[in-house]
């Protein structure tokens, strides 16, 4: 474990308008640098409301930000019915360029939304171009499709900002998997700022050996992240456990904070009328159940694809559609390097062919031979880049060592 000088400060930005992915994703990184550097601090600005439902750790802090909902069609609206989007928006940009003002950073690292939800980054990122703080964009492997990706850039006003806003991109994700950044025409500038880091995936052997109590000894897990569509998936899985009791293991539904209460109940409702089905509202720590699963059917966010397939667990991903192709195109991919198996949302509402389907992944082998190839060294090479730049700010001593085990 490396030493830092305590004056070294990461701040994070999370928009966190819809499910848990961006909020696991930074709390995730800034994990893996506290645990690396002792005198690191890190502070992450969230749109989430779940941030008290983490455990506490002393050099992680949170900063909340007035919250905004995604609505099903991709818009957006205050959470706060006393607020106009508008005026959520300004109080946010202001939170966050008084975050920037008053908590100096060494670096800071953006997640996913270049200028910010609504722009909303625009003055921070104006005052911190004026310091010494290195300015990081953080990007999941998969955005969305070029054309949709490209458009979106355009209508934020990001394609003309892009060049020379931030020091350096990072792609969560390998090169070999997918360029989110593909058929952009983004300037030479932008592309050579961006590097892969690999998957962010963080070994923890006191979660692996910690028991679960309540549950079966072996059971499939379904998860649907943060929720608030999973009820698709759920109903698929249900529908085929009606259709076919024999299948040999029982399985645990993980709903997710954000399942609506309606859904959720109609969910319990019809579980509890089939043997060998359990519901679980909300955990915070979903890689503990994914570890002591025997497989795993999701939606194939980027948090839970990390997990499984970097525990080698045999996956049957059920990928949303809309608003955005970006859980598909993920696992198209997937299915294409051998990683997991896939199956469309309107095949899997038919109860017949999900039986079938959860039958074949539960026949499968834990370790098929393309998980070799996944690279999950992610945070280690943040640590690595992280320390770098601290070096080059003059921060010292800091030799990198393996962050994980």
């Amino acid at each position: 474990m490396d030493t830092v000088s305590p004056a070294a400060h990461l701040l994070l930005y999370s928009h966190d308008t819809f499910g848990l992915g961006h909020i696991r994703r930074n709390r995730k990184i800034a994990r893996a640098l506290v645990d690396r550097f002792p005198g690191l601090v890190t502070t992450i600005m969230t749109g989430s409301n779940l941030s008290g439902q983490y455990a506490p750790h002393p050099r992680i802090r949170f900063v909340e930000l007035p919250q905004v909902e995604k609505q099903p069609d991709g818009s957006y609206r205050s959470a706060d019915p006393n607020l106009t989007y508008a005026q959520a928006i300004k109080a946010r940009r202001e939170a966050i360029r008084h975050c920037a003002e008053t908590m100096p950073a060494n670096i800071f690292i953006a997640d996913k939304e270049p200028l910010g939800l609504g722009g909303e980054l625009q003055d921070a990122l104006d005052y911190l171009k004026q310091t010494s703080t290195e300015l990081v964009l953080g990007l999941r492997d998969v955005l969305d499709d070029p054309e949709t990706v490209r458009r979106e850039w355009h209508s934020k006003g990001i394609f003309d900002a892009i060049d020379g806003l931030y020091d350096q991109i990072w792609i969560y994700g390998a090169k070999d998997f997918y360029d989110p950044l593909k058929g952009m025409g983004l300037p030479e500038n932008v592309r050579g700022s961006c590097s892969y880091t690999g998957f962010l995936y963080q070994p923890n052997p006191d979660l692996e050996a910690s028991p679960l109590h309540d549950l079966p000894q072996k059971y499939l897990l379904v998860t649907a992240g943060g929720g608030g569509d999973g009820d698709f998936l759920m109903n698929s899985v249900l529908g085929a456990y009606e259709c076919d009791p024999t299948i040999p293991i029982p399985s645990v539904l993980l709903l997710g904070p954000y399942s609506q209460e309606v859904k959720a109940q109609s969910i319990r409702d019809r579980a509890a009328t089939i043997d060998r089905i359990e519901v679980i509202g909300f955990d915070t720590q979903p890689e503990t159940l994914i570890r002591h699963s025997e497989a795993v059917v999701g939606m194939c966010g980027y948090n839970t694809f990390c997990e499984v397939i970097a525990r080698r667990k045999p996956a049957l991903f059920v990928p949303r559609q809309t608003p955005r192709t970006e859980q598909l195109i993920r696992a198209e991919r997937a299915q294409e390097l051998g990683y997991a198996d896939m199956i469309l949302a309107n095949d899997a509402a038919n109860p017949a062919r999900m039986a079938a389907a959860i039958r074949s992944l539960l026949n499968q082998e834990a370790s098929a031979p393309g998980l070799d190839t996944f690279d999950t060294n992610g945070l280690d090479r943040i640590c690595t880049r992280v320390s770098e730049t601290l070096e080059k700010q003059g921060i010292r001593p800091l030799a990198v060592e393996r962050a994980g085990p």
